[in-house]
């Protein structure tokens, strides 16, 4: 491998070499500014130009600050409009949950991220302002957009095409906002479900991801080459997060790949590296550093991993961004030993979303230090520049025609009629047992009164999962959307009876029970779980054990059971698997409910395959395998 770097190092300093070999005319050009305060537009505003000649008119003209200030990304909620035009910054972004303060709608964020991307254009230089957001399924953020499966579920689907849509969909509603980047699709294989970031990836085998990312990326951006790509309805795409997450010892989040350099290179080889070379293949323009170590070394200070093997092996000429505050975990000792090393190793753009002021500050001293070299600076904003030019920012009309229409789009039918087939195809049909005659599918589809269990079937939060409307997602009725048991009601009444309870109790004119179960919302490190803890929540064990008891008081031991998980991963259900003749497996669905219950109750049948392996005892990778990779029942099977 490290023979090709070599080559590939060489080849990308080649693609570079209108920002690298433009250094000295930089200096005196600079100086000529500040001694005139003149600005020569004519030629970096010019779409007619090529962007490498865009690219060095404007670097030419720019002060160290300048430069620096396009490096930065602080959070919306550090930095003001007047601040964006005082210190040029290049990028904010927000949060997971990081809302206006004067709401939540949709014209609240168009007013918010247009303040600031007004204030950029009022700057000497007028650059453009690149604002990014966590929209990783759906615009997921904001009130009332339609929030589609996670990844982990649209994997199930098996339907690249659809992927594709669901990009497609989210692009528009994201720039209904204003926004015009995605920090989307994770290309993470994840080799231990304990990881709380599972259910952001499509699959534990690296050539699915690479499928189902590249189609992700097409639907964000528009197909490379073609008039649509990264028009005014697309968006920016962020292959994240490079690289090795999904390999970490006990699957922590931010943790260590215990391997030699050299095991881990072998390990890019063998196909890790795949979901990368097809994105960027595929076009797509920003990458995002992964907040874990490899032997020892976080990603974010890596100079082989970034510059060696992205940037060079890969040809990468985009640019890099850092995780959110990620920078502050490296190893140097100040904060701007981390700075330091974070611009060596290769990082573009920094994600320090409220020291953004210190970053600033200790780079420009670096550089005048010498300790960081001009030309890496250079470099790092020739690669934002690229991608603002490229992805047409310079000629965007902020708050135009084109982002006014696309508000229509946002939580519109034609988007939640996508994510409704979404849940359809993403549903796993995981246990089907005989009760009589008949499967238990089909004896749910048959009874005449249906009893409901369980308080997920009424959560839609719960239903979502985490990233959504708040970082580690919320339960209850936190946006617009339809909830499983609304979906149930809707399909089967009022031709037959359907009652619900919380506790697990059953009726005695009862004539099949479907229970709702599984984990509550999280997000990173706060999914993480024991080896032990990959189960579904506590409350629900405790309405299962009182439906074993009602069941039992009542003598309807043999009425069919189907119960539907709500989960970011297998779960360990084990213990419940003689209590259960119909298993389905919803992963985390979105604001579509009903997706469900076209399945159950509807002439759709089941597709959903898994992308996972499923164990007995799912945090614990040498238990014996329950569900292989790829299984998935229909209704008469």
């Amino acid at each position: 491998m490290k023979k090709k770097i070599i080559t590939f190092v060489l080849a990308g300093m080649l693609l570079l070499g209108a920002c690298t070999n433009a250094a000295p005319a930089v200096q005196n050009t600079t100086e000529q500014t500040l001694k005139t305060g003149e600005v020569d537009k004519s030629v970096y505003m010019d779409a007619t130009q090529d962007v490498e000649t865009r690219i060095e008119a404007l670097l030419a003209q720019m002060t160290l600050e300048e430069k620096i200030g396009q490096m930065l990304q602080p959070e919306q909620a550090y930095i003001t409009a007047a601040e964006v035009k005082e210190y040029g910054v290049g990028s904010v972004l927000s949060g997971g949950g990081s809302a206006p303060t004067s709401g939540n709608t949709v014209i609240d964020w168009a007013y918010r991220i247009n303040e600031l991307k007004k204030a950029a254009l009022e700057t000497r230089l007028g650059i453009p302002l690149l604002y990014g957001v966590d929209a990783v399924h759906g615009n997921n953020n904001v009130y009332g957009a339609t929030i589609f499966p996670h990844n982990i579920g649209l994997g199930a689907t098996g339907d690249v095409e659809l992927v594709e849509k669901i990009g497609v969909a989210t692009a528009a509603e994201v720039r209904a906002i204003g926004a015009q980047w995605t920090f989307a699709p994770t290309l993470g294989n994840p080799q231990n479900v304990r990881w709380g970031r599972s259910y952001e990836c499509f699959s534990e085998d690296a050539p699915e991801v690479a499928e189902f990312g590249t189609a992700y990326i097409r639907g964000f951006q528009g197909e490379k080459e073609s008039d649509t790509y990264l028009d005014e309805t697309h968006v920016l795409a962020c292959a994240k997060h490079f690289i090795g997450e999904g390999y970490t010892t006990d699957g922590v989040n931010q943790g260590n790949v215990e391997m030699t350099d050299e095991e881990f290179d072998v390990l890019l080889e063998s196909g890790v590296l795949d979901p990368y070379t097809m994105a960027i293949n595929e076009g797509v323009r920003t990458v995002m550093v992964s907040y874990n170590s490899v032997n020892g070394v976080k990603c974010h200070e890596n100079r082989h991993l970034i510059r060696e093997v992205l940037k060079g092996e890969l040809g990468f000429t985009g640019l890099v961004v850092s995780d959110y505050n990620a920078v502050q975990q490296l190893s140097g000792i100040t904060y701007k030993e981390q700075i330091r090393q974070a611009i060596d190793a290769g990082v573009d753009l920094f994600m320090e979303v409220s020291t953004w002021k210190d970053v600033l500050k200790n780079i420009k001293e670096l550089v005048e230090e010498g300790s960081v070299p001009m030309e890496q600076i250079d470099e790092a904003v020739c690669r934002i520049l690229r991608v603002k030019f490229e992805a047409g920012l310079f000629e965007e009309e902020i708050g135009g025609e084109k982002e006014l229409a696309l508000r229509d789009e946002v939580g519109s039918e034609e988007h939640r009629e996508i994510a409704r087939e979404a849940v359809r195809k993403s549903l796993v049909l995981l246990k089907n047992d005989k009760v009589g005659e008949q499967t238990a599918l089909e004896a749910l589809k048959e009874a005449d009164n249906i009893r409901l269990c369980g308080q997920k079937a009424y959560d839609l939060g719960n239903q979502c999962g985490g990233w959504t409307i708040s970082w580690q997602g919320l339960t209850g009725k936190t946006t617009i959307g339809t909830t499983i048991i609304d979906g149930i009601a809707a399909a089967v009444m009022p031709e037959k009876t359907l009652s619900h309870d919380i506790k697990g109790e059953v009726l005695a004119e009862n004539e099949a029970i479907i229970i709702v179960v599984g984990e509550g919302p999280y997000a990173e490190t706060d999914g993480d779980r024991s080896e032990n803890g990959v189960t579904i929540s506590a409350t629900d064990k405790e309405m299962l054990a009182n439906l074993r008891q009602s069941l039992s008081n009542q003598g309807k031991e043999d009425m069919p059971v189907v119960a539907i998980l709500i989960g970011g991963r297998p779960l360990d259900i084990t213990e419940y698997m003689d209590l259960f003749d119909g298993i389905i497996m919803a992963w985390l669905p979105g604001t579509e409910g009903e997706g469900i219950a076209d399945v159950l109750f509807g002439e759709y049948d089941f597709t959903g395959k898994l992308t996972y392996t499923w164990r007995e005892h799912p945090g614990d990778t040498q238990s014996p395998v329950l569900f292989e990779k790829g299984f998935g029942l229909t209704k008469a099977q």
